[in-house]
């Protein structure tokens, strides 16, 4: 945008010889208000005029112009981007010849895009495994009321998890003030080695039935799960609904071995316990998320 026409005049002057750079300034007051040039800008542009300068506009400078940023310099980055999305803002700059700042702006400003990190999750579901999922949800609706005879309070829900004997905290919380002498603090991180034992919980809408804790040096079987684990269930069932027959109950647990086990099903059958499906790798079906 050029500027006004009495600025150039003034300015003229300026290189004409007058020096009353005050007197300019007195003038530009009036005129400009709040927007007026300071009393440095106007010797800077009676400095310049003397150097034979004719302008107010700024001089070409050295580097890259702005027109670099155009649609085909954004459409080869939204490209590049497209076809590798983990690509770094360094690769990018390397590639197109682009200065680092530059690619930043074409993607935050004309792309409009944020580099997120990827959310974790246990396992992608292939398509049959989705599938699967849908099945077992009708069917789950169709078994309880309005649409089938079975109550949600008939529910038996249970599931194992590993307890660790230590629980170390994160490492967010693991930071301490350190004066900087000596070696640095150490913390043992849990792993495989840590000292842990599997617990195996039921509980039903009002609360825990059985809480059963692995034998150190066992291994979780069928076998053992019958013997030592539904057994408890069932007494439990029978002291707490006495009078309720076993068939109304609805077991809900994973599809871990021991579980789906020609020797834990047939009791069950044989008890008339129905056991709900449960799709592979369905966190949000998971009886209990510890």
């Amino acid at each position: 945008m050029s500027p006004p026409r009495w600025v150039t005049n003034i300015a003229l002057d300026l290189s004409n010889g007058l020096k009353a750079q005050w007197l300019v300034h007195e003038t530009l007051q009036p005129v400009c208000g709040d927007c007026a040039c300071s009393y440095q800008t106007v010797c800077r542009w009676e400095r310049e005029f003397n150097e034979a300068k004719k302008s107010l506009s700024d001089c070409p400078r050295p580097g890259r112009p702005k027109s670099c940023v155009n649609e085909q310099i954004i459409a080869s980055i939204k490209r590049d981007i497209d076809e590798d999305p983990h690509i770094s803002v360094r690769e990018l700059s390397d590639t197109n010849g682009l200065s680092y700042g530059t690619v930043h702006t074409i993607i935050t400003e004309y792309l409009r895009l944020k580099k997120v990190f990827v959310r974790w999750i246990p396992h992608l579901l292939t398509v049959d495994q989705k599938r699967e999922r849908v099945r077992c949800a009708v069917e789950l609706l169709n078994t309880f009321e309005p649409l089938g005879l079975k109550r949600l309070s008939d529910i038996v829900p249970g599931d194992e998890t590993w307890f660790p004997f230590f629980i170390t905290p994160p490492k967010r919380l693991n930071r301490m003030w350190v004066d900087g002498q000596g070696d640095r603090p150490v913390v043992l991180r849990p792993g495989f080695q840590s000292r842990k034992r599997l617990f195996t919980v039921f509980f039903n809408y009002r609360g825990p039935l059985v809480v059963d804790m692995l034998p150190q040096d066992t291994t979780m079987t069928a076998t053992y799960y019958v013997q030592n684990v539904l057994s408890q269930v069932k007494s439990a069932i029978n002291e707490q609904r006495p009078k309720v027959s076993s068939s109304r109950t609805l077991l809900l647990h994973d599809n871990a071995g021991p579980h789906k086990a020609k020797a834990t099903t047939q009791p069950l059958r044989e008890l008339g316990i129905q056991v709900l499906p449960h799709p592979a790798y369905s966190p949000n079906l998971a009886p209990c998320d510890f």
